[in-house]
């Protein structure tokens, strides 16, 4: 399969993935539990609302800079699942734009967004689920993109990977300061 169609069923099933798959399992196991017990996170609306656009602004922000920036910059994608490439392998190192704040401005991205949908949803339950997920993801998917990035970046990327933090943006950079402080 050439590069181009196989960035482009990255993107149609990743996006299925992630816009209607994951958020509708959120949404139905939510149901499923709120049925037994509902705590509500947010009773202000007007807080709650402010709340939801201000996560699904700064979400979509990254979401959608760190495709671009991947796409242009690094041409290709970290991820291969058993030695199977989801998007074609990554030309160059990309450590501009969101990526010089957080190593993985797309998950950051997503996992806002989803926070935001929890917070739609408005439901303790959604919150604890979405937390999992991202845990989840941090634990397997983003090592098995770090195990591609050593293999084919060396120590330019464990260099990078000195510097920003895993996840969230200027986290490990705060604690580097504190530490010289």
């Amino acid at each position: 399969m050439n590069r181009d169609k196989k960035m482009i069923l990255g993107y149609i099933v990743g996006g299925l993935l992630v816009i209607v798959l994951v958020p509708s399992i959120i949404y139905i196991v939510t149901s499923l539990f709120d049925t037994v017990y509902r705590v509500e996170i947010i009773q202000n609306t007007i807080i709650r609302w402010i709340t939801i656009i201000m996560l699904l602004v700064i979400g979509l922000i990254y979401g959608i800079w760190s495709v671009i920036i991947q796409n242009t910059i690094g041409q290709g994608g970290p991820l291969e699942i058993g030695n199977i490439e989801v998007s074609p392998r990554t030309k160059n190192l990309v450590v501009s734009g969101p990526y010089k704040y957080t190593r993985n401005p797309m998950l950051f991205g997503t996992f806002l967004t989803y926070l935001a949908f929890a917070l739609f949803i408005n439901s303790i339950t959604s919150v604890v689920l979405v937390s999992a997920i991202f845990v989840l993801m941090l634990a397997v998917v983003v090592k098995m993109e770090e195990e591609r990035l050593l293999k084919d970046f060396g120590n330019q990327y464990e260099e990078y990977r000195k510097k920003v933090s895993m996840f969230v943006p200027w986290f490990q950079r705060k604690i580097e300061e504190q530490k010289t402080i």
